[in-house]
C-alpha cells in the first residue's frame, strides 16, 4: 500500500536540503583550506593533471543522477509531456506536430526529444511497463540530455578554471558544480533541461570574450531553440556585441587581441545575428503547415509560450510570493493603482537598465563582466519580473562560478552556494505541491515565506556585492587572497613542472 501522506512534508523538504548543502559545503571547505601558495599558477610552473580523477569525477556525477533518476521518476506533468511528445515525433516524425499536438516547447527540444525515443525504442523500451507505470528505463534516456549537460558545465567550468588555479583548487571548482544538489535534482530528478539552456548561455558570453563572435552567435541560437527563456540573456548580449563592433578595446582586459578594422566587426555580428535567425528558422520549418506556417510557430513558442502563464509569479519564491502573491493574476490591483503586470514590467525595465549599468562599467576594469552582469540580470528578472517559474533562477549559478574564476572574489562563491539553497528548496516545494496538488495538500506557507524572504535578501546583498566589484571596483580578494590573475603559459615556457 502506498503511502499517502496527510500533510505538505515541509520537514521532509528542508531535512534533505539542509543535509544536501551540509555535504555540498564540504566540498568548499576543502576548496578554502588550500594552501595559498600552491592555489595559484604562476607565469613558470605548470602543474600536472590527473585525468584520471576528473574521469572519475564525473562518472561519480552521472551515476547520482542515474540513481536519482529511478528514486524519482520525474515531474508528473513534464515527463507525461516529454515522453508523449518524443513518442509522436518518432513514429509520426515533426510534420504536423504543433498542429496536433499540445507542446509549449520550442522546437530544439522536440528534435533531442524525438532523438531519445527513437533511441528508446531500437532496445525496445515503451513508454509504460504492464502495470501501467512508466517505464523507469525510458524515463532515464529522456533525462540523459540533461544529465549530460550537468557535465559538460562542470568539464566547462574545470577548464576555465584549470586557466588560472593549480588542479587540485580546479578539481575541487569543478566537484562545486559536478556534485550541485539542485542540479542533480532538476536534471536527475524532476527531468528538467535548465542546464542544457545554462551551457549554451554561457558558452555563447565565454566565445564572444575569446574573439570568437559568429560561434557565439550561433551557439546562442541552440540557446534560443531549447528554451524561450534564452531570450533574457538577450538584450545584454545585444549589447555586448555592438560594444564589440564599435570599442576598439572591448578585449583590453583579456589575452586576446582583435586587429580586425570596425567594419570588419560590423560583417561578423551581422553574420552572428543572421547565423542565430536561420538556425531557429531551418529548425521550425519542418514542423510546418498550412495551418501553422514556420513564422507562426516561432512567434507562438517563444512570445506566446513566455507570456502564457498570466501571473505575478508561477511558483517562483520572489518579491511577489514573499506578500503571498503566488498564482495572482497579473491583472489584480498591486500598489497605486497599478496592475502585477506593470509593476513587474517596471521591475523588468529596471532588471535590463541596471544590469547594463554595470556592464557598461564594469568591462573597462575586468574580463569578467559579462558574465557577472547577465548573472545579475537574471537574478533581478526572477525577483522583480512577473511570469517567473522557480527554474528561471537555475542559469545564474553557473554564470555566478564562471564569473567567480575571473574576478576571484570570495562573496561570488558564497551568492552561489546562497542561491543553490534556496533554489533547492524553492524546487523542491514547488514539486511535491504539484505531486500533491491532488490530496489537497497546498503550500506550506511558512516554507514559502521563509525562502521568499530569502531570495529577497539574497538580491538586495547580491546587488551591494556586484556594485562594489563592478562600480567600485573594490574586491575583497578569494579565500587564496585574491592573487593576480595570470595565464597559463603556452607548451614550451615552463621552466618546471610541479606534479
Amino acid at each position: 500500500m502506498l503511502y499517502m501522506p496527510s500533510e505538505f512534508p515541509t520537514g521532509q523538504i528542508l531535512s534533505a536540503a539542509i543535509l544536501a548543502s551540509i555535504a555540498y559545503l564540504f566540498i568548499y571547505i576543502f576548496y578554502s583550506g588550500m594552501s595559498k601558495k600552491n592555489a595559484y599558477l604562476n607565469n613558470c610552473a605548470r602543474d600536472g593533471e590527473n585525468r584520471f580523477l576528473v574521469v572519475w569525477l564525473l562518472i561519480a556525477a552521472f551515476v547520482l543522477r542515474f540513481v536519482l533518476s529511478y528514486q524519482i521518476v520525474g515531474h508528473g506533468t513534464d515527463i507525461s509531456c516529454f515522453t508523449a511528445w518524443g513518442d509522436r515525433i518518432a513514429v509520426y516524425g515533426v510534420k504536423d506536430f504543433y498542429s496536433s499536438s499540445f507542446a509549449d516547447y520550442p522546437p530544439g527540444y522536440m528534435y533531442i526529444l524525438g532523438l531519445m525515443s527513437k533511441i528508446a525504442r531500437l532496445f525496445g523500451l515503451s513508454v509504460r511497463v504492464a502495470d501501467g507505470s512508466y517505464n523507469y528505463a525510458y524515463v532515464a534516456l529522456i533525462k540523459l540530455p540533461s544529465i549530460i549537460a550537468d557535465l559538460a558545465a562542470a568539464y566547462m567550468i574545470y577548464r576555465l578554471a584549470r586557466k588560472k588555479l593549480r588542479f587540485m583548487p580546479s578539481f575541487l571548482i569543478m566537484a562545486l558544480v559536478a556534485l550541485n544538489p539542485v542540479s542533480m535534482y532538476i536534471s536527475g530528478g524532476w527531468g528538467q533541461i535548465d542546464q542544457i539552456l545554462s551551457v549554451l548561455l554561457l558558452g555563447s558570453i565565454l566565445l564572444l570574450g575569446s574573439n570568437k563572435p559568429i560561434l557565439g552567435g550561433i551557439v546562442y541560437g541552440f540557446a534560443i531553440l531549447m528554451k524561450p527563456q534564452a531570450l533574457m540573456a538577450g538584450p545584454l548580449l545585444a549589447i555586448a556585441y555592438i560594444l564589440y563592433i564599435f570599442d576598439d578595446d572591448f578585449f583590453k582586459n583579456t589575452q586576446y587581441e582583435c586587429n580586425d578594422a570596425r567594419g570588419k566587426r560590423l560583417i561578423k555580428t551581422v553574420i552572428a545575428v543572421a547565423c542565430a535567425c536561420i538556425l531557429i528558422i531551418v529548425a521550425a520549418i519542418p514542423f510546418a503547415t498550412e495551418s501553422m506556417p514556420w513564422y507562426q510557430i516561432i512567434y507562438e513558442k517563444y512570445l506566446g509560450t513566455a507570456t502564457s502563464y498570466k501571473y505575478a509569479s508561477v511558483n517562483a519564491y520572489n518579491i511577489y510570493t514573499l506578500f503571498g502573491k503566488n498564482w495572482t493574476s497579473i491583472s489584480q490591483t498591486a500598489i497605486l493603482g497599478l496592475n502585477f503586470g506593470q509593476v513587474g514590467t517596471i521591475g523588468m525595465i529596471f532588471s535590463v537598465g541596471f544590469s547594463f549599468i554595470l556592464y557598461l562599467i564594469g568591462r573597462k576594469k575586468h574580463q569578467g563582466a559579462l558574465p557577472l552582469a547577465t548573472a545579475y540580470m537574471f537574478t533581478a528578472l526572477f525577483t522583480l519580473g512577473h511570469y517567473m517559474h522557480e527554474r528561471y533562477l537555475f542559469p545564474v549559478l553557473l554564470l555566478l562560478i564562471a564569473a567567480y574564476l575571473f574576478y576571484q572574489d570570495k562573496r561570488l562563491l558564497w551568492m552561489f552556494i546562497g542561491y543553490g539553497a534556496t533554489l533547492l528548496v524553492n524546487c523542491l516545494a514547488a514539486f511535491e505541491y504539484s505531486r500533491l496538488f491532488d490530496l489537497h495538500l497546498y503550500w506550506d506557507e511558512r516554507i514559502v515565506f521563509w525562502c521568499s524572504l530569502a531570495n529577497v535578501l539574497l538580491f538586495a546583498l547580491f546587488t551591494y556585492t556586484v556594485v562594489r566589484i563592478m562600480i567600485c571596483d573594490k574586491l575583497t580578494g578569494d579565500v587564496f587572497e585574491g592573487r593576480a590573475y595570470e595565464e597559463l603559459p603556452k607548451d614550451g615556457e615552463e621552466n618546471e613542472q610541479v606534479s
